[in-house]
């Protein structure tokens, strides 16, 4: 009798807790608060359809997130002609040896 009365509740707010944890993950992933809340959405409605799917865009997400953070280069170094030492930028005097670079 009490599991009659509980097991319709339970599954509206198993799909809330999901649609929250989507929301709140899909922020973090970077998208935008519409796409945030239109997963949630989804989710919260059609839990087996949408929760799979937000998964495999977020692991897409993920691997195009990692691959631009491994393509971008750092600055390049600017080689020091009397001291031979790298350096950032364009300051006008060696960080290293302390010579004036710029005239």
């Amino acid at each position: 009798m009490i599991m009659r009365f509980f097991l319709p509740l339970l599954m509206p707010l198993v799909s809330l807790i999901v649609a929250i944890w989507v929301f709140y993950d899909s922020q973090k992933w970077g998208y935008t608060v519409w796409r945030g809340l239109l997963w949630a959405m989804g989710v919260f409605l059609a839990l087996i359809i949408f929760l799979p799917l937000y998964l495999v865009a977020r692991k897409k997400r993920e691997r195009l997130t990692a691959e631009a953070q491994k393509t971008q280069s750092p600055t390049p170094l600017t080689i020091c002609f009397y001291c031979r030492q790298g350096y950032e930028g364009e300051p006008d005097v060696c960080p290293h040896c302390g010579q004036k670079l710029r005239a």
